[in-house]
């Protein structure tokens, strides 16, 4: 076994004959070459190593702002616990921490590791056998009643919070869609919201909010006195509580995600095809969304939507 050590990255290496190889990261403006078989190595500066893993994220896999973060800091915990070894033990370990999480939880924790370690670092030796955990169907499907959603919405007390609750609910978006709105995103005459969400992993769509909520969203807009064009302000904290209150009352986990998931279930319920859910959720092709955007298409998604009657309240 030797060592050698460069700057950063400390490498451990078996002195088997293998073809070479490198570790992507930049190491003192020059690459850092190893084995094809190396076992493990350490990364000395785990903060300089993390900061420059997320602009890879942002820059070069061309991944959402928020994706970048969760991953970066993925790899930050990976290394603090492992004291900046990356080696197969290491990512066991850490994976343990999680095996009792979520489905959905541990395959994310899988995705970054993948980004980080495979990737970014090339080491994707490490990674090998390494596989997501079955989601079970009563996972996906386990989602509030009717009732429960009412309750929930009920425990609210402001116009900003219904109007919100109900956006998520009716418009089947996902969170930083719906935070990053403007006003000009939405067309108000005809309920018609366009997001922006148009990353790599996920697309935008278009859809449209009910007669239930626009009568919040106008109030809310309405009592509002400074010209900021987002179309809900509103922060972390406050926006954690909305879910808070009505999860409360509800006595059932209500979240932006799980009213996705209502939206998306309900609208197969009330027969609306899975080819238009998939528009009004951004998971249509963007060639298909694109005949919808305008138009006759953007008139007969209306028509399409207007007629499941989807409504939260009975």
């Amino acid at each position: 076994m030797s060592e050698t050590s460069l700057g950063k990255i400390s490498i451990k290496y078996t002195l088997d004959i293998g073809s070479p190889g490198e570790i992507r990261t930049l190491v003192n403006g020059s690459r850092a070459q190893r084995s094809s078989n190396q076992t493990s190595f350490v990364i000395n500066d785990i903060d300089w190593v993390v900061s420059d893993f997320w602009e890879y994220s942002k820059v070069e896999e061309r991944l959402s702002k928020k994706v970048s973060k969760d991953y970066k800091n993925v790899a930050r915990r990976l290394l603090k616990l492992s004291e900046g070894e990356v080696s197969r033990q290491a990512v066991r370990d850490f994976l343990k921490l999680y095996v009792e999480k979520a489905p959905r939880t541990y395959n994310n924790i899988i995705d970054a590791l993948k980004a980080f370690i495979g990737r970014y670092l090339g080491k994707t030796d490490l990674l090998n056998g390494l596989k997501h955990t079955y989601v079970p169907e009563n996972y996906e499907r386990h989602l509030p009643t009717k009732e429960q959603l009412c309750k929930g919405f009920e425990a609210l007390e402001t116009d900003k919070e219904r109007a919100i609750y109900l956006f998520f609910a009716t418009t089947g978006l996902r969170r930083s869609e719906v935070l990053n709105l403007t006003r000009d995103d939405v067309d108000f005459e005809t309920r018609c919201v366009k997001a922006k969400h148009d990353t790599r992993t996920k697309r935008a769509g278009v859809t449209f909010y009910n007669i239930e909520c626009e009568k919040y969203l106008r109030k809310y807009l309405e009592s509002r006195t400074d010209d900021n064009n987002r179309l809900f302000r509103i922060g972390y904290r406050q926006f954690l509580q909305i879910w808070k209150k009505a999860s409360s009352v509800a006595e059932f986990k209500i979240t932006a995600q799980v009213l996705r998931k209502w939206h998306s279930t309900m609208l197969g319920e009330l027969m609306v095809p899975d080819r238009f859910v998939d528009m009004f959720q951004g998971r249509a092709p963007r060639s298909v969304l694109a005949k919808h955007y305008t138009g006759k298409g953007l008139e007969r998604l209306k028509r399409i939507y207007e007629k499941a009657e989807l409504r939260v309240s009975s």
